[in-house]
């Protein structure tokens, strides 16, 4: 009676790769020759330009910044980086520089965080052209300080770090995506390996009836080609 199901142990799942051993290989190889292809040549590289600066609640005349001072510029932070991309800077500093950009999309790639829960706050632009995101981070702090004091009615901020350009593309990573694209191309000729041995319902060898059978092989009788007929 044939079994409901294929019991695979590891020695059957080592015959299966080493017999399919080529052909995971070359999915292999070809999938992460493709990831990188894409990656290299095909995907417009963005660059990144950041800018520290750090955040401020108290009076430029106040000598002594107590504990409170510092968690409420803390919590400012969110509320300045929603001040700092807004939608009528962002349309300002399209205007300026002749983007061909809408809001959104140049808005999308601004972002403003704290830096490890301190009052110091990073900025970041990415774009295709190093100098534009350097260009519009310039914008943006030139505008700073008005910005705050006249919507957020307090506080100010201080440069620790100008607008820097990394010249190093942040994306893609070409690295990474091809490590991806090979892992992918691995899992899918396994699987593809699996999922024919799931799929074959003819017996190569004694093993496969006795395995998918649970029968005991009583004899085996042997196939000869065409020449052994023909000469004896």
């Amino acid at each position: 009676m044939e079994r409901d199901h294929i019991e695979l142990d590891l020695q059957t799942i080592w015959h299966l790769i080493r017999k399919n051993i080529a052909m995971i290989t070359v999915l292999t190889v070809v999938f992460a020759i493709g990831a990188f292809f894409v990656s290299r040549f095909l995907i417009t590289p963005q660059f990144e330009a950041a800018v520290t600066i750090a955040v401020n609640t108290r009076d430029e005349a106040a000598t002594i910044i107590a504990s409170d001072q510092i968690n409420a510029a803390r919590q400012l932070v969110n509320t300045y980086a929603v001040v700092l991309t807004n939608d009528t800077l962002i349309d300002d500093i399209i205007r300026q520089l002749r983007l061909t950009d809408t809001i959104s999309s140049l808005k999308s790639r601004i972002s403003a965080e704290a830096v490890n829960q301190t009052q110091v706050m990073r900025i970041t632009m990415r774009d295709r052209n190093p100098n534009t995101a350097k260009d519009v981070l310039d914008i943006i702090m030139s505008r700073a300080e008005e910005l705050l004091i006249t919507t957020v009615k307090a506080g100010s901020v201080e440069v620790v770090s100008p607008p820097r350009i990394n010249y190093d593309p942040v994306s893609p990573r070409v690295n990474l995506n091809t490590a991806i694209g090979a892992g992918l191309g691995l899992f899918l000729a396994i699987a593809i390996v699996f999922l024919r041995k799931a799929l074959r319902n003819n017996f190569i060898s004694e093993e496969d009836v006795v395995n998918q059978l649970g029968l005991p092989v009583i004899g085996v009788i042997p196939s000869l080609d065409t020449q052994e007929r023909r000469y004896g």
